[in-house]
């Protein structure tokens, strides 16, 4: 009969190689994204995460490098397409440059209203057309996470959509961004969301467009202290992951990082809506000049754009359904 202290050891050497067995099978995912921890953004992928190892009971993590740790969106993008990065989140308009489709949704003035975009968001759509068709450089779409309502804001004032011509507009690295600058009578410059925030106090450009939180929150509303009000676009942005890390893991896994994404997604926008409220607040408060317009004449402006996408195969039957959603 073997002693109680061989027992024991035997038991220890047990739990120890349990251990390491758990060890050994559990996984870490690494995801990049380039906002502020603060960011409503960075609040749902967290929430995301958090129901990832909720759901594996901890076998399955996702470890989130915020503020552009892990390089510039592009940088990440291109590391995430090549396997060296699990998860990355960018900006929808940064998206279009690996799979077109993405551009229908940055076509301005295509989401009638935020509710809009959140049923969009919310729909078998993003699965249904756009998700899969980058999967064949790389990158497969796990969800689409809210980014506000876009608006211009400038260095100095404006009166109509008139005034645009000769200003100089910063745009992410996107076709249909460009187009709609141009189409307004601006010139569009392409500068990456890292250096946007020095190429506007150093005077590069004349202004930017975006959302609210980040014309606060990255501290834009100094340089630029007037916000135009047209509402132009409402894109979601991205959430790619490699497909090398797709295609390694378990049924079960993907499943889980599917549920998750549910989670992250609605704390997102829920958070969205609050931080844009207090970002509204502290720009009132700090003296910021909001200026309306008539957006009836901005969209006339850029309607020529939503017509040419139409003539992409395949792209009006998109277009189609996502307006419906506006109807529902």
């Amino acid at each position: 009969m073997k002693s109680t202290k061989t027992l024991f050891a035997t038991a220890l050497m047990a739990l120890a190689l349990g251990a390491a067995s758990a060890s050994v099978q559990a996984r870490e995912l690494k995801l990049g994204h380039g906002m502020p921890v603060n960011n409503a953004q960075h609040i749902g992928l967290q929430a995301f995460a958090d129901e990832v190892k909720k759901l594996s009971n901890g076998e399955l993590t996702v470890t989130i490098f915020p503020k552009g740790e892990l390089g510039t969106e592009k940088e990440m993008a291109e590391k995430t397409l090549m396997g060296e990065l699990d998860i990355c989140k960018i900006g929808g308009m940064l998206a279009e440059a690996y799979e077109p489709r993405y551009g229908i949704m940055c076509i301005p003035y295509l989401f009638h209203d935020y509710d809009h975009v959140k049923a969009f968001i919310r729909s078998d759509l993003p699965e249904k057309y756009f998700f899969n068709q980058s999967k064949e450089i790389g990158l497969i779409g796990l969800f689409l996470i809210a980014s506000g309502t876009r608006d211009f804001y400038l260095s100095k004032p404006i009166k109509s959509v008139e005034d645009f011509k000769g200003l100089k507009i910063r745009v992410p690295e996107n076709k249909m961004s460009m187009l709609m600058i141009k189409a307004l009578g601006a010139t569009p410059t392409p500068i990456s969301w890292s250096d946007v925030t020095a190429a506007l106090k150093n005077g590069v450009v004349d202004g930017a467009e975006n959302n609210i939180t980040s014309w606060v929150e990255q501290g834009h509303m100094e340089s630029c202290p007037y916000l135009i009000l047209d509402d132009h676009l409402m894109n979601p942005d991205v959430v790619f992951i490699s497909e090398t890390t797709w295609d390694s893991l378990s049924k079960e896994e993907r499943k889980i990082l599917k549920e998750a994404a549910k989670v992250g997604i609605e704390t997102e926008i829920a958070e969205w809506d609050k931080k844009e409220a207090e970002n509204l607040a502290k720009a009132k408060v700090a003296g910021k000049t909001f200026i309306e317009v008539d957006k009836q004449l901005f969209r006339d402006k850029v309607a020529s754009l939503l017509d040419n996408e139409r003539k992409t195969e395949g792209f009006s039957e998109i277009i189609d359904a996502i307006l419906a959603l506006a109807k529902k």
